[in-house]
């Protein structure tokens, strides 16, 4: 497929290089310049070439009909720090001198995905501002269109640099910062929101989805879920799904709505509000309550849709799949909740354990998919997946 592209170039940034300080030349180069071909873009698993790159470029080329270069500088299981200038790394009260070491990193990841990582191989590649130094520093002279980013598993867990709270400063400061360096400061810049997978850190991991949002505040972000695509089987491991096809199209298409101006449905429903509705004792201890969520207008793309599914069985005796869900006042617990479509919105009704009659005080909060493997049921007709949520009730209609 890829000789069929002989108006794409591509270049691959080696991963033997970190530098404390900025370079003004690459120091490792794994593939210059090539025409895509099979022998340019993949040998195996990928070997040169960055998938999900490779597949968002050849989605731009069919849809621009324009030469297009492709720079993959990327280096797997590494932290946004980084990839983060002593300037950005600065905005989130972070120096050179707070990195995390390349053993604590291994040892803090619990999941299994790298026991065979070789600490000489990736020495340095952790530390703050070292990769950002060695492999974004020396492309500042070039003039770029845009950037892509697939990153954020390495910052799931706890501690001063991990977690949704510190993950939603440093990486927005990240791209605020790359575009200052690069003298662009409406640089289109698309992410993938993080895959379903079992990540073994007591719910950090929806965290670190919801610190990603928060990049979506600045200007010309586009954000591709990925929510929807778990991989249990995948053969290298389950933090890497094979699906990078869907992966690809959904990024490119925002690109192609945020950079080029085509008009064009690009990411899924992102939740507005909600709102208690009613609620109904069924028993002397049990209640019926029912919370309707709205969504933004431009996310709904031609209408809402529901898929069936379900929690792979092998994750079914962990706290890992969750769907909708109700957090109860009375008792402060969560409980499973099922959602039906209703018109622009979805009503999502629960039973809950409560000796009085539901008023609209009596549901804190409503959230959807906010697990390690959310139950991804929720989409647009486009088939863009809704992107997990946790919000408070805010008031009845």
């Amino acid at each position: 497929m890829a000789a069929k592209y002989p108006n794409i170039r591509v270049m691959t940034v080696g991963q033997k290089t970190t530098s404390a300080t900025p370079l003004a030349m690459l120091s490792t180069v794994e593939q210059g310049w090539s025409v895509a071909s099979p022998q340019s873009i993949g040998i195996g698993d990928w070997t040169y070439f960055s998938a999900v790159c490779w597949l968002f470029g050849r989605d731009l080329y069919d849809n621009l009909q324009v030469p297009i270069g492709l720079v993959s500088t990327n280096w797997g299981g590494t932290p946004v720090q980084a990839w983060s200038s002593s300037d950005a790394l600065a905005k989130c009260n972070q120096t050179l001198d707070d990195g995390i070491t390349d053993k604590s990193f291994v040892n803090e990841i619990g999941i299994g995905e790298f026991s065979d990582i070789n600490l000489q191989d990736v020495q340095g590649a952790h530390d703050n501002a070292n990769l950002y130094n060695a492999m974004i520093s020396p492309f500042l002279p070039m003039r770029v269109r845009g950037a892509i980013w697939y990153q954020g598993e390495s910052n799931v867990g706890v501690g001063a640099q991990k977690g949704g709270e510190y993950y939603a400063c440093q990486f927005s400061a990240m791209i605020a910062d790359w575009r200052v360096k690069f003298q662009l400061e409406d640089m289109y810049f698309g992410f993938i929101q993080l895959a379903a997978y079992p990540a073994s850190h007591n719910g950090q991991l929806p965290m670190l989805r919801q610190g990603q949002l928060a990049a979506l505040k600045l200007p010309k972000i586009g954000m591709a879920s990925a929510v929807d695509l778990g991989d249990l089987g995948s053969p290298f491991g389950s933090i890497h799904p094979r699906n990078k096809q869907t992966v690809g199209k959904r990024l490119a298409a925002t690109a192609l709505a945020l950079e080029y101006g085509q008009k064009m449905v690009y990411q899924g429903p992102m939740a507005q509000s909600a709102s208690f509705i009613k609620g109904n004792m069924i028993s002397s201890s049990l209640a019926s309550v029912s919370v309707k969520v709205d969504f933004m207008a431009d996310t709904l793309g031609t209408g809402l849709a529901m898929q069936e599914v379900t929690c792979p069985q092998k994750l079914q005796s962990a706290p890992y799949c969750a769907g909708f869900e109700v957090l109860s006042a009375a008792d402060k617990k969560w409980y499973p909740a099922t959602g039906h479509i209703q018109g622009e919105s979805v009503m999502v009704t629960a039973n809950i354990a409560t000796k009085s009659n539901p008023q609209a005080e009596s549901i804190l909060t409503v959230s959807y998919g906010f697990s390690d493997w959310p139950l991804a049921s929720l989409c647009n007709k486009e088939m863009f997946p809704a992107i997990p949520f946790v919000m408070n009730i805010t008031s009845s209609p």
